[in-house]
């Protein structure tokens, strides 16, 4: 189904440019995504305040970003006695939430990691309307951890798991907090360029510089900063990426050019099957595999 709706939403951004779309209207569905679908998860669950009652999460914050926009998440405590394992924060897709990591963050708590799930800007139970693709995502990231520290929330080291929307952003905030250990991108992307040209494939480039430019300008970020590729070139810890070679939405020659332009200990798991659907779909004991292989520095090693 989630297939049929990313081949739909093509097919009438095809349709957009053919009718001649402007520059503004091009800007404006480039960053004002459909987030529909997180937010309908949260039909059939209790509020937040009911699952921390009944031990269904450990903790839930709402923080409030200096632009005024609310982020909120959830916190699972580690429910072992492991010492040192640490914290992992996830970060999802475009238009889905944090709630997709509920079962994963359960099996993380178990052996030992605290989780720390989050609805991205304009996603879930976060407010706003505007995704900027990392910009401004990556610093609500680096505050909300900052305040889980110092409310003693979560423990040390901090490693970040991301897919696609999610995966782009992990890598740019590892790039502005050193308390990252390790980072594992499944499906990312470069940029917001790349974006912008799978969206609208019939623009010219003086077009889709024009788009992200007023996208910036109607977001209030600047389109430079929302930049994957760029960031990972300073990134010192261990990066896992994760993509399938059958990727429709996301290429594969995203997670390609990334690994080329790492800075530090990294790896590209390749899956020759697996699209942006199935790379991802229930796969959470891959997920715990990959973080377990991130926590124990083996990422970037080849058995002898």
């Amino acid at each position: 189904m989630k297939r049929l709706i990313l081949t739909f939403c093509s097919a009438l951004t095809v349709c957009a440019v053919l009718t001649g779309c402007s520059i503004d209207q091009h800007a404006k569905m480039l960053i004002q995504q459909d987030t529909g679908h997180g937010k309908r998860q949260y039909w059939v669950l209790p509020q937040a305040e009911k699952m921390v009652k009944s031990g269904t999460i450990s903790a839930a914050r709402l923080y409030t970003m200096p632009d005024g926009i609310k982020i909120d998440l959830w916190v699972y405590k580690a429910s072992t006695k492991t010492k040192g394992a640490g914290t992992v924060l996830f970060l999802h897709d475009v238009g889905d939430s944090k709630v997709t990591y509920m079962r994963v963050a359960r099996k993380l708590a178990k052996k030992g990691f605290d989780v720390v799930l989050t609805d991205l800007r304009a996603h879930g139970r976060s407010s706003g309307k505007i995704t900027t693709f990392g910009a401004l995502e990556k610093y609500d990231q680096k505050r909300t951890i900052e305040k889980l520290y110092k409310e003693k929330l979560v423990s040390e080291p901090l490693y970040v798991f991301g897919f696609g929307l999610g995966g782009a952003v992990a890598i740019q905030y590892a790039a502005i907090d050193p308390r990252v250990r390790g980072v594992m991108a499944m499906a990312p992307y470069c940029d917001i360029e790349s974006i912008c040209r799978k969206a609208f494939p019939l623009l010219g480039d003086e077009d889709i510089q024009k788009t992200l430019v007023r996208a910036g300008e109607m977001g209030k970020f600047d389109p430079a900063d929302a930049s994957a590729l760029k960031a990972i070139a300073t990134v010192r810890c261990p990066v896992l990426l994760v993509h399938g070679k059958f990727d429709m939405t996301v290429p594969y020659a995203h997670s390609e050019a990334l690994l080329a332009a790492a800075g530090g200990p990294k790896e590209l798991d390749s899956q020759p099957l697996l699209n942006h659907i199935s790379i991802h779909f229930n796969r959470w004991d891959e997920m715990v595999k990959g973080i377990e292989k991130i926590a124990s520095g083996q990422v970037g090693k080849t058995d002898k």
